[in-house]
């Protein structure tokens, strides 16, 4: 269940009472104590003379005025939401917090993911001996050659395989703990043959801990030091192991990001920590995977730049229109690109230029935007360059939702491009317009008797559920929208995400979307273009062309607003009566107390909620 303010605020003041701001503070800093109180040189700002100052249970930097309690510290520092500041310190300091549990399933899966960070830790450990024992002789020896101390090694956790394919495994079977979760959390794999449970990571790997934002370790990469064809592996996807939402060194990286307000992001671990050793601590890693929004999130917590290290081949520049997509998403972040020098990664360039080299780069850094469309025009001839326009960056355009960036972005490629801007929104228009009536390609517009033979021999869909009168009335609101009245971010995320809709309204809403994208008003467009073989849709456009002036509103944004509100209402109330229905149902069991304290918390939180949004607007 959810909790409620009054118990946060409670957990807030046990917080406070039993976890140690000048102990926190002092591991990111060293405190000195003057005329009672503790000073250090403030981690929010860059200062040669100290001016942060540590009280009882607050701080105050008297050089950038950052101020609060340890968990605007923690929020601060670690760049965490609320919620996660609060979760972080009950673990740190072993404070109980039942306000943060969600439910009997999600106290089930904080026990699954307590047990895989034990699994995950006692691996650890096992990695570390094995690379301290005489067979890691070769893997120490690796790991000097590309230049990491002895206690670089032991501080970034390296560790080696087991000599066996199932040494991991018997180890931790000997240890107590089960298949199932050693399999859960990547650590093993069973053959397909004989049906025992191997190692996962083997094959003379150097092993490598990836700890998550919060420092826990997660899972574990794998270098082959054989001639094994996976130079690289990863753990599996696990509840832990999520690459979309994870950068490898995150957690050490962020303070230093956050000092010097700027990140690099590469592609491997071994790049992020050969960048460490050379003063570059604000590093972190993708790890294989493309730049996403939830990695942008992120990194805005800390730093509004970050700049891209791509490998000199082409596999860095396919990435950067992913990337790219990303920052649309995003756009409070500032994304570069730094080139390296063809068939140069991040770890040989700086073993070869050094530190001033990789600086020298960094002046030369390309906006990501420019280095996207750069990229993928680059080698293409005179001739080739419409069609590439085309099949490249048209589909792409189509998609981004905001009508500015995408009008900047298209002005762009036409300046690189050297292709006429009027060409490509032509272009753009015939590609929207063609895909909102469902057929696709560069075709002109077919008239509304070609589209009905066309479709003579296809079978009609079957009938839509109807909407609510509530759904009808926002379809109708977008329907009579113009372009630029609103971005419709909202109404965007609620119809294509959440709203239950069959697929026919669906489709209406996003071809209804494509044309104010377009800078098209969709209910001066024919109604060919909505038809989609569907009878309910030709009934809608008919009565909604008969009552315009029903949804000829002063500030449309406010009008969706609050029929939006009236949708949350509704689903609250249905929530609230099916919750209802639930406790009534395991009131009947014996052992289910529990449950029902749980389910009778939840509907009062979601009361609360309820009467917020009824209560009358005060002017």
């Amino acid at each position: 269940m959810q909790a409620g303010s009054g118990s946060i605020d409670d957990l807030k003041k046990r917080i406070l009472t039993r976890a140690s701001l000048e102990s926190l503070a002092g591991e990111f800093m060293a405190l000195q104590k003057r005329s009672g109180r503790h000073v250090g040189l403030c981690p929010f700002h860059a200062e040669k003379t100290p001016s942060f100052h540590v009280f009882a249970d607050r701080y105050y930097c008297f050089g950038c005025k950052a101020k609060g309690d340890i968990i605007d510290f923690v929020r601060q520092t670690k760049g965490m939401a609320f919620i996660e500041a609060l979760k972080y310190l009950t673990t740190k300091y072993g404070i109980e917090a039942p306000e943060l549990e969600s439910s009997r399933l999600n106290s089930a899966d904080r026990q699954e993911e307590a047990t895989q960070i034990k699994l995950l830790m006692a691996a650890a450990d096992e990695f570390r001996a094995n690379l301290k024992s005489a067979a890691g002789e070769p893997a120490r020896a690796y790991l000097a050659a590309r230049g990491f101390t002895p206690e670089q090694i032991e501080d970034f956790g390296f560790g080696l395989t087991p000599t066996e394919p199932w040494g991991l495994v018997s180890k931790l079977r000997s240890l107590g703990f089960h298949e199932r979760d050693i399999k859960a959390c990547s650590l093993g794999t069973t053959s397909e043959k004989t049906g025992r449970l191997y190692d996962f990571f083997r094959d003379n790997r150097v092993m490598i801990p990836i700890r998550d934002s919060q420092g826990r370790l997660v899972g574990f990469g794998g270098r082959t030091l054989g001639d094994h064809p996976a130079k690289y592996i990863n753990s599996r996807e696990t509840k832990l192991f999520d690459k979309s939402s994870l950068l490898f060194g995150f957690d050490r990286a962020r303070q230093t990001i956050r000092l010097k307000q700027r990140a690099f992001i590469v592609e491997g671990y071994m790049d992020v920590l050969q960048l460490w050793t050379k003063g570059f601590t604000e590093t972190a890693a993708c790890m294989g995977t493309a730049l996403t929004v939830r990695h942008l999130n992120l990194l805005k917590a800390a730093s509004p730049t970050a700049y891209l290290l791509f490998d000199g081949d082409s596999a860095g520049q396919k990435a950067s229109l992913v990337a790219l997509e990303a920052n649309l998403q995003v756009p409070e972040m500032k994304l570069k690109v730094i080139t390296l020098p063809d068939g140069k990664d991040p770890d040989d360039f700086i073993q070869e230029k050094g530190p001033e080299g990789l600086e020298n780069l960094v002046s030369q850094a390309k906006d990501l935007l420019d280095f996207a469309i750069s990229a993928r025009l680059k080698g293409a001839g005179q001739a080739q360059i419409p069609s590439l326009v085309s099949q490249e960056f048209i589909p792409w355009l189509a998609r981004i939702g905001d009508r500015i960036q995408k009008g900047f972005i298209l002005s762009r490629i036409a300046q690189i491009s050297g292709l006429p801007q009027e060409m490509i929104e032509s272009e753009l228009r015939t590609h929207m317009r063609n895909a909102a009536i469902g057929r696709g390609g560069n075709t002109v517009l077919p008239n509304r008797p070609q589209i009905q033979k066309a479709n003579a021999s296809v079978a009609p869909k079957a009938p839509a559920a109807p909407l609510d009168q509530i759904d009808f009335e926002l379809l109708r609101h977008l329907y009579f929208a113009t372009p630029g009245e609103s971005d419709w971010t909202e109404l965007r995320r609620y119809i294509l995400q959440e709203a239950q809709w069959d697929n026919i309204w669906t489709e209406l809403a996003q071809a209804i979307f494509n044309s104010l994208d377009a800078g098209e008003k969709p209910s001066s467009l024919p109604a060919e273009t909505f038809l989609a073989q569907s009878h309910e849709v030709s009934v809608f456009i008919e009565k909604s062309r008969k009552i315009p002036n029903a949804f000829a509103v002063p500030d449309r944004r406010i009008a969706v607003a609050k029929i939006l509100g009236d949708i949350r209402i509704r689903s609250l109330r249905k929530t609230i009566q099916s919750l209802r229905m639930q406790v009534a149902t395991a009131a009947r069991s014996t052992d289910s107390a529990e449950e029902c304290r749980e389910l009778l918390g939840s509907i009062a939180d979601l009361t609360i909620e309820l009467k917020r949004l009824e209560a009358p607007s005060i002017p």
